[in-house]
C-alpha cells in the first residue's frame, strides 16, 4: 500500500468509543459545530467590523448590477443591448451575470441595500462554513483547519463586495468538493456537476474553472500509473466535457464564451483594470497573502510526494493565475487551503510526530461531527438582522459618501439638472444605481462592454489630455462631475467654457457655459 493510501486509513480510522464524548440529540442541536463559529465569526467580519456593510458597496458595479437585475424582473426578458450609458446607447451587451442581478435585486426589493449586503454577506459566510466543512471532511488537522479559516478570511477580505462573484466562490468550492471525493470514492456525484456548470455560466463569468478543475483532475488521474487502470480518469473527462456543454446553455449561447474569452484576452484591459493586475504587497493584508501562498506552494509539494498529482496540479495553476491577478486570490484561497490542509496533515501524520495533538485532534473532530449547531446558526442570523437592520437605521448600509458623489447627486436632483453628465467610470454604477437608471452615464464599469478604443476615449477626457473638450463637444455633455483635486477640474476650472456651480470634497460639478 502506497503512503498516500496508509494516510487515508490512518485519518479515516474512527477513534475508539471511549476516546470520543457522546453527544446527545438536544445538545447536537445546541451547540455550536465548529462550522456554525467560522459561519458566524464570518458575518460579524464581514458585515460590523473590518469596513463594515458599507464596505461591500466599496465597488460601484454593485448599483447597475441591482437596477439591471429589477430590469429583468419587471420586464421578465435578459437585456440584449445596453440601457445605461448615453455614449453606446443600443449596442451589444452581455448581461453575462444576469441570475446574480436577479438575486441582488430581488434582496433588494425586499430590504434594500441593508438586504443586498445580507445576501453578499450570507455568501461569503457560507463559502467560509463550507471551506471548513471540507477540510475536515478531506481528513485536515482540526488545528490546521481554525488557522487556515483565518488565512481564508484575510485573503478574500480584499474582495468582500456586493458582487456576482461572491457567488462563484461557492460554486467553485461545490465543484472542488465533489472532484475531490469522487477522486477518493468514486460515485454519482460528479453527474451533477454539468447542472451546477449551468448555474455557474448564468451566475458569473468565471465558468470556466468548473469544468476546468475536472480536466485537471482527469489529467491528474492520468499521470498516476495505478490509477490510470481505472476508469476514474475517464469518469472525469466525461463529466468535464458534460459540463462545458451545460454551460452553453445561457442566453448567450457560444457567444458568451467567445466573448469571455476575448475579454480576457485583452492586453490592454488586463493592465489598466486594477483587479486583473497583479497583488500589491504593499497593501494591507498582505501578510495574509503571503502565508496563503506558501501554504498553497508546501501543499502542492506534499500532494506531489503524495501522488495526488490533480490537487497539485490544480494548486500550481491557481498560484500562477493569483500572482498574474489579484483578482483570483481570493477565489484560490478558497480551492486551495482545504487541499493543501488535507495535504500537510498527511505529512504530520506520517512522520509520526506530534502524535498526541494528532490524536486530540481526532477526537475534536470526531465529536465536531456529532454536532449539527442548527439553533446556534438560527440565533446569529437573527442577530444579523437585528444588527444590519440598526446599521441601516443609522444610515451605515449605502454607499460611501466620502467616496462616491453622494452630495453632488443630490444637488443634481434637488436643481433639477438635466442634460449628460460625465463622471469618472468608478462613479458610473453609483449614479445608475442613485438615479434608478433614468440619468444614463458616459461610462461605467463594464469594462468588457465599452472595450479598449472607447476606454482609452474615456481616459483622454478623465486624464484632460489634448482633445479632451472635443470629445465633451462630440457627446454633447453638459455636465461634468470630476474630483476637485485631479486633472479634469483643474483644466475646468482655467478654462471659460465651463463654470463650477458645485463643490465639495469628494465632487465638483461643472456646467457648459452657454
Amino acid at each position: 500500500m502506497s503512503g498516500y493510501s496508509q494516510t487515508i486509513g490512518v485519518l479515516d480510522s474512527a477513534p475508539s468509543r471511549s476516546a470520543v464524548a457522546e453527544v446527545t440529540s438536544l445538545p447536537a442541536l445546541l451547540l455550536p459545530a465548529f462550522g456554525s463559529v467560522v459561519f458566524a465569526v464570518t458575518l460579524l467580519q464581514v458585515l460590523f467590523l473590518s469596513q463594515g456593510a458599507q464596505g461591500l458597496f466599496g465597488d460601484s458595479d454593485t448599483g447597475w448590477h441591482v437596477r439591471n437585475g429589477e430590469a429583468i424582473l419587471s420586464t421578465g426578458a435578459v437585456p440584449r443591448v445596453d440601457r445605461f450609458s448615453y455614449s453606446r446607447e443600443g449596442r451589444e451587451w452581455f448581461a453575462w451575470e444576469w441570475l446574480s442581478d436577479i438575486v441582488l435585486a430581488g434582496a433588494h426589493r425586499a430590504a434594500g441595500l441593508p438586504g443586498v449586503a445580507f445576501v453578499a454577506a450570507l455568501a461569503i459566510a457560507m463559502t467560509a462554513w463550507g471551506a471548513a466543512r471540507l477540510c475536515l471532511s478531506l481528513g485536515g488537522n482540526f488545528f490546521l483547519t481554525a488557522g487556515a479559516m483565518v488565512l481564508l478570511l484575510g485573503t478574500t477580505s480584499i474582495h468582500w463586495l456586493a458582487r456576482p462573484h461572491v457567488f462563484s466562490w461557492l460554486l467553485g468550492l461545490l465543484f472542488l468538493s465533489i472532484a475531490e471525493h469522487e477522486r477518493r470514492s468514486p460515485g454519482r456525484a460528479l453527474y451533477a456537476l454539468p447542472l451546477l456548470a449551468c448555474l455557474w455560466a448564468n451566475l458569473h463569468g468565471s465558468f470556466l474553472l468548473g469544468p476546468g478543475i475536472l480536466f485537471i483532475y482527469a489529467i491528474g488521474e492520468w499521470l498516476d500509473e495505478e490509477r490510470r487502470r481505472g476508469n476514474t480518469g475517464l469518469r472525469f473527462a466525461g463529466a468535464c466535457l458534460a459540463s462545458l456543454v451545460a454551460t452553453f446553455v445561457n442566453p448567450y449561447g457560444w457567444r458568451l464564451h467567445e466573448h469571455v474569452i476575448r475579454y480576457l484576452d485583452n492586453e490592454y484591459l488586463m493592465n489598466h483594470i486594477a483587479e486583473f493586475r497583479s497583488f500589491s504587497f504593499h497593501s494591507a493584508g498582505a501578510l495574509y497573502v503571503e502565508i496563503f501562498l506558501l501554504a498553497a506552494v508546501l501543499g502542492a509539494v506534499a500532494l506531489l510526494w503524495q501522488r495526488a498529482y490533480g490537487p497539485a496540479l490544480l494548486v500550481f495553476g491557481m498560484i500562477h493565475i493569483s500572482l498574474y491577478s489579484a483578482r483570483h486570490l481570493p477565489t484560490a484561497a478558497v480551492l486551495l487551503l482545504p487541499l493543501c490542509v488535507a495535504a500537510l496533515t498527511r505529512v504530520a501524520v506520517e512522520s509520526g510526530r506530534m502524535r498526541s495533538l494528532l490524536e486530540y485532534s481526532e477526537r475534536l473532530v470526531a465529536i465536531d461531527r456529532k454536532i449539527r449547531g442548527v439553533v446556534p446558526m438560527l440565533v446569529v442570523l437573527v442577530a444579523t438582522l437585528a444588527g444590519l437592520g440598526a446599521l441601516a437605521d443609522s444610515g451605515h448600509v449605502a454607499f460611501n459618501a466620502r467616496k462616491f458623489p453622494v452630495a453632488a447627486a443630490d444637488f443634481m436632483e434637488q436643481q433639477g439638472l438635466t442634460g449628460r453628465v460625465f463622471a469618472k467610470d468608478q462613479w458610473g454604477g453609483f449614479l445608475i444605481y442613485r438615479f434608478e437608471g433614468r440619468r444614463k452615464v458616459f461610462v461605467d464599469g463594464r469594462s468588457d462592454f465599452y472595450g479598449q478604443d472607447f476606454l482609452e476615449t474615456y481616459t483622454q477626457v478623465a486624464e484632460a489630455k489634448p482633445g479632451w473638450n472635443a470629445v465633451l463637444e462630440r457627446f454633447d455633455v453638459r455636465f461634468v462631475m470630476a474630483p476637485p483635486d485631479n486633472a479634469l477640474a483643474s483644466a475646468l476650472q482655467t478654462g471659460s467654457a465651463w463654470k463650477r456651480i458645485y463643490a465639495d470634497s469628494v465632487a465638483a460639478i461643472f456646467e457648459r457655459v452657454g
